[in-house]
C-alpha cells in the first residue's frame, strides 16, 4: 500500500468513528461475558464518547438471545441493547458493529460457526482497519483471552472492583487488659496504655477481638469483644442461639462463633457477612439467628447463588415451576434446617415446620429480590462468592426498613465457580472491602470447621 493510500484509509477510518468531532482514544472489541459482567460496563468502556465500542455481530446475537427472562443477565442484555439503539438513533458513532475477516487468521483452524472464533476474526479485522489506533479485545472469558493472545491481540478484562483477600484472613487481634479497665460489659478504645490504645484504634467497627485478662495473676483467654463506636462491647460468655452455644471440635474456644452470634443478634447491624471454609457453620448460624428472632421479622427469606460447577446455570432446564426448580439447589439449606430441628426443643421444632408450610420461611430465587424493597425480613444469601460485586450490591440495596441481611460464603479460589471471578474480585471479598468500618456492617471469618473430624482433617491436609 502506498503512503498516500494508507493515509487515505486512516483518514476514512477516523472520519467514520468521530464523536462530537473527536477521534476516540481507544477502540474496544467486546464479547458478551464482558458486557454482561455488570450494568455499567458498556458506559465505562465508552467513556461518554471518548472511546469507541466495537460490537462483533456474534456478540450482538448472544445479547439478543439473553434478553428474555427476569435474571440479572437478561436485565443487562436489555440495557445494552437499548443504549446501543439510542446511540444509533442519535447518530453517535462511539459504538459500531464490526464484521469479521477470516482471511486474517492465516492457517489457524478457526470455524465460522463458533462465536469465539468470529470474535477473534472481528478483533483482527479491527486491528487491521484501525491500524492508526489502539484496539483492545475486552473479555472475561479465559479461553477467549488465551486465543486472542495467541493471535497477538491486546486483551483486557473489565476493570473490576477488587480487594486484597489476605486482609480477611489475618489473625483475629488479641489484647491484654487489666481488670480495672473493664466495667459494665465494655471498655474504651482510649485506654491508659498508649501502645494498646493505638492497637485498639486500628480495629474497625463491628470487628471482634480476643481479650486476655489478669485473673488471680494468671493471663488467660477471658472473653471476646466487638468494637462499637469508641468502645468495645464484651460478648456474653453464655451467648447462644436457641440454646445452641458456640461449638468446637478441637477443644479450643471458637471465638469466631462468639463474635458471629453477637453480630447476628444485634439489630443495629443490618448487614452481616459470614465467611469461612466448608463446615464452619456459616449458614447454620445464620438460620439459627433468623429462627430465634423470628418474632421481629415478617418473613425469613433464604437463597443461594445458583451457579453450578462450570458456571452453568441449569435452573431454566429443570422441570416444574420456580419453586420446583429451586428445591434441589436449596438442599444444603434444608440440611441445615434439619440439623437445627434435631437440636432445638419440640415447641421450636413445630414452629419451624409451620413456618415452612405457611411461607414464613421462603426459599427464594435471587432474581425475585431484584426491584423489590424488602421490609422487615431476615434475608440469608448463601454462596455469594459466586456473584460479581455488582450483583451483590444490587441484592444488598434491596434491604428496607427493619430488614437484616446475612451474606455467607467462602472466597477461597477453589470455591469460586465463575471463570471471571477470583479471590480478589468476587462479590464477597469486595463487599467486605467496601463496607469494612461501617457501623451498619459486620464481618466475621470463621476459622474452625465443626462439621466433623473428617472434614477438619481434609481441610487441614488438602
Amino acid at each position: 500500500m502506498t503512503n498516500a493510500k494508507k493515509a487515505k484509509t486512516q483518514a476514512e477510518a477516523k472520519r467514520k468513528v468521530k464523536t462530537s468531532g473527536k477521534v476516540p482514544e481507544k477502540y474496544f472489541v467486546v464479547d458478551t461475558s464482558a458486557l454482561e459482567y455488570s450494568m455499567d460496563v458498556f458506559e465505562k468502556l465508552r467513556q461518554n464518547g471518548r472511546n469507541c465500542v466495537l460490537i462483533p455481530y456474534a456478540t450482538w446475537e448472544e445479547l439478543d438471545s439473553h434478553k428474555t427472562g427476569n435474571d440479572f443477565k437478561a436485565d443487562i442484555a436489555r440495557s445494552v441493547i437499548r443504549n446501543v439503539r439510542n446511540l444509533f438513533r442519535a447518530k453517535d458513532h462511539s459504538v459500531r458493529f464490526f464484521h469479521y475477516d477470516f482471511n486474517l487468521t492465516h492457517d489457524a483452524d478457526l470455524k465460522i460457526d463458533k462465536n469465539d472464533h468470529c470474535i477473534i476474526a472481528t478483533a483482527l479485522n479491527a486491528k487491521k482497519k484501525l491500524s492508526h489506533a489502539k484496539v483492545i479485545l475486552v473479555t472475561q472469558d479465559a479461553a477467549l483471552e488465551t486465543l486472542a493472545l495467541n493471535f497477538g491481540l491486546d486483551v483486557q478484562s473489565v476493570q473490576m472492583d477488587q480487594t486484597d483477600v489476605k486482609q480477611h484472613l489475618t489473625a483475629r487481634p488479641t489484647v491484654n487488659l487489666q481488670r480495672r479497665w473493664v466495667s459494665d460489659k465494655s471498655f474504651p478504645v482510649s485506654l491508659p496504655d498508649a501502645k494498646l490504645a493505638a492497637q485498639l484504634a486500628q480495629v474497625r467497627q463491628n470487628e471482634g477481638i480476643i481479650c486476655y485478662c489478669d485473673v488471680d495473676g494468671v493471663w488467660g483467654p477471658a472473653f471476646a469483644a466487638v468494637r462499637k463506636g469508641d468502645a468495645f462491647r464484651v460478648v456474653d460468655r453464655d451467648i447462644h442461639l436457641l440454646g445452641v452455644r458456640p461449638r468446637s471440635n478441637n477443644g479450643d474456644i471458637n471465638w469466631g462463633q462468639f463474635i458471629a452470634m453477637d453480630l447476628l443478634r444485634d439489630p443495629a447491624v443490618p448487614l452481616v457477612a459470614l465467611t469461612g471454609k466448608a463446615g464452619t457453620a456459616k449458614t447454620f448460624l445464620a438460620l439459627l439467628a433468623a429462627f430465634e428472632q423470628s418474632a421481629n421479622y415478617r418473613q425469613i427469606l433464604v437463597s443461594r447463588a445458583t451457579i453450578q460447577l462450570g458456571n452453568k446455570d441449569r435452573l431454566g432446564y429443570s422441570p416444574g415451576d420456580i419453586d420446583a426448580k429451586m428445591k434441589p439447589w436449596m438442599h444444603p439449606i434444608y440440611d441445615n434446617i434439619n440439623a437445627i430441628r434435631e437440636l432445638v426443643a419440640d415447641r421450636m421444632k413445630d414452629k419451624i415446620n409451620d413456618w415452612l408450610a405457611n411461607g414464613k420461611i421462603e426459599m427464594m430465587d435471587l432474581d425475585k429480590i431484584r426491584g423489590r424493597s424488602i421490609q422487615k425480613c431476615f434475608v440469608i444469601v448463601d454462596e455469594i462468592q459466586n456473584l460479581p460485586p455488582s450483583h451483590v450490591k444490587a441484592i444488598a440495596t434491596r434491604g428496607g426498613e427493619g430488614t437484616k441481611m446475612v451474606f455467607t460464603g467462602d472466597f477461597s479460589y477453589d470455591q469460586i465457580d465463575v471463570p471471571w471471578l477470583d479471590e480478589r474480585s468476587n462479590g464477597l471479598s469486595v463487599l467486605n472491602a467496601k463496607m469494612a468500618g461501617s457501623r451498619l456492617f459486620g464481618s466475621v471469618y470463621l476459622d474452625q470447621a465443626i462439621r466433623s473430624e473428617l472434614t477438619k482433617e481434609i481441610l487441614d491436609r488438602w
